[in-house]
């Protein structure tokens, strides 16, 4: 019992310390790459049970045959489902649960044999231990788990005589009176404790041997309450009346159970695949699929960084070394504004409009290609406004719907500047020349201008005069100039 003790003393600082170790490293966190880890797993099990209690015959071998003075303890199995959650690669959870049946028997002093069936369901903890104490690369295919954890077990049992079968001992009945009945099922606390082996064998599936002892906080389970006292476990009381309530416990230690049992798990996740062995190493490629955690430590997916030679470098550099430039592409003889290399008439002379290619472009042809009768001393003028007035007269607008049809088949830009008389402060001339330009270009673009940002506008108020204070000088500065811009 105190080596049992120590041994869950044991395993319960190395679940603390994989806990801990667990919060501090976080596979999500620690690995920054497009892959991700499948966590789940269910496993099915299966095999042969051992009671370890008062009605059992040897303490190493369970006795294998039936006869008038023994009975077998090899008639005894269980079958359980677990569904795994791995944490980290070094630390999981399972919640299992299991159903199966106990045999035991006893010649001396109880002279009794007994079968129980039971239920148990517990959540436990794992270490890798494999991983934690060889590394993640040595014995890649295989795992090997501590675990340990908390459960609760239900149980009904009932003892019998060896040789005749007479039924001594049972655990809870329907009512308490003493009479035979069916036995209800008791509860109690369990601490499973136990060690697995699992092999991979694919991406999906892996194969197990799974070694258990649960250690149960009651006496009853082989409903024999031990002692040296046939009262404690005959079922009678003081009185000679017939006691099954059990309140007392004997002086034997604790029941336990066992089991070995073969485990198939299934890994769940999508595109589950296993690393591959290439040239003596362990390779992860993830574009491939997806790892699970019980088998792939995380670390192991993050590339180590390349650290190249200054040769390599040097190799990479010219490899990558772009195509000298043209040096016409950095020239412009004629200062068009086109470098040579594009330039189709590199010697054009000094102010002209040039085109994309750097050809010389005659404007007034341009635009009397655009509008037909249209001169451009029709469109380089000045559209004429009342004396503090920024309302556009009506024998200004057909020339601007020819602007507006110009602008619209051509590319060119309109400079729009608006000017004012000197009759006012030049804060106010400022503001109502501002507006007569304003006026302009709404009408513009009221009127279908397809691209308003190509107009350009300024306002100088009265400090650029054309005309003298005189009457008709004052009315030529009332003013917004229309020029067109190639």
């Amino acid at each position: 019992m105190k080596k049992v003790s120590l041994f869950v003393r044991a395993m319960g600082l190395a679940l603390l310390a994989a806990t801990g170790a667990s919060a501090q490293y976080n596979p999500k966190a620690s690995y920054e790459g497009p892959a991700k880890l499948n966590t789940w797993s269910v496993s099915v099990m299966g095999g042969p049970t051992q009671f370890f209690g008062d009605l059992r015959e040897y303490d190493f071998y369970p006795v294998s045959k039936t006869s008038s003075d023994s009975y077998s303890e090899r008639k005894s199995g269980f079958f359980g489902v677990a569904v795994g959650k791995q944490l980290s690669h070094l630390f999981g959870l399972q919640l299992d649960g299991q159903v199966g049946n106990l045999v035991g028997m006893k010649r001396r002093l109880y002279y009794s044999y007994f079968r129980s069936n039971y239920i148990q369901t517990d959540l436990t903890g794992s270490v890798n231990l494999k991983s934690l104490l060889f590394g993640i690369n040595k014995m890649k295919r295989w795992k090997i788990d501590a675990y340990t954890g908390l459960g609760v077990v239900f149980f009904k049992s009932t003892a019998y005589e060896l040789g005749t079968g007479r039924v001594r001992r049972w655990t809870k009945t329907n009512n308490g009176d003493g009479i035979l009945r069916d036995a209800k099922y008791e509860k109690d606390w369990a601490i499973p404790v136990g060690l697995a082996v699992n092999y991979e064998l694919s991406s999906r599936f892996d194969l197990g041997l799974d070694f258990r002892m649960t250690n149960v906080n009651t006496d009853r389970l082989d409903a024999t309450i031990g002692g040296n006292s046939s009262s404690y476990f005959d079922g009678y009381g003081t009185r000679g009346q017939f006691d099954n309530s059990f309140e007392r416990k004997g002086e034997s230690n604790l029941d336990k159970l066992g089991y070995v049992a073969v485990a198939v798990t299934y890994k769940l996740g999508k595109n589950a695949i296993k690393v591959q062995k290439v040239n003596g190493k362990y390779e992860y490629d993830t574009t491939k699929g997806t790892y699970h955690l019980r088998w792939t430590d995380p670390k192991n997916l993050i590339k180590p960084p390349v650290i190249l030679t200054l040769e390599q470098i040097d190799s990479v550099a010219k490899a990558n070394r772009p195509k000298d430039i043209d040096p016409r592409l950095l020239m412009d003889t004629d200062n068009d504004g086109v470098s040579d290399y594009f330039d189709r008439q590199p010697n054009t002379p000094a102010g002209s409009i040039v085109s994309g290619a750097g050809e010389a472009i005659d404007f007034d042809k341009y635009v009397s290609a655009a509008l037909p009768g249209i001169a451009c001393a029709e469109i380089l003028t000045n559209v004429a406004f009342d004396t503090d007035k920024n309302i556009i007269k009506p024998e200004y607008y057909d020339m601007l719907n020819k602007v507006v049809e110009l602008l619209n088949k051509t590319q060119c830009r309109l400079q729009l500047s608006g000017h004012a008389d000197r009759r006012a402060s030049d804060r106010y001339n400022i503001a109502l020349s501002r507006r007569r330009v304003e006026a302009v270009k709404n009408y513009l673009v009221k009127q279908g201008l397809n691209d308003p940002n190509r107009i350009i506008i300024d306002y100088f108020g009265s400090f650029k005069p054309i005309g003298d204070n005189s009457r008709a000088g004052l009315t030529k500065n009332r003013r917004v100039e229309l020029k067109l811009v190639p």
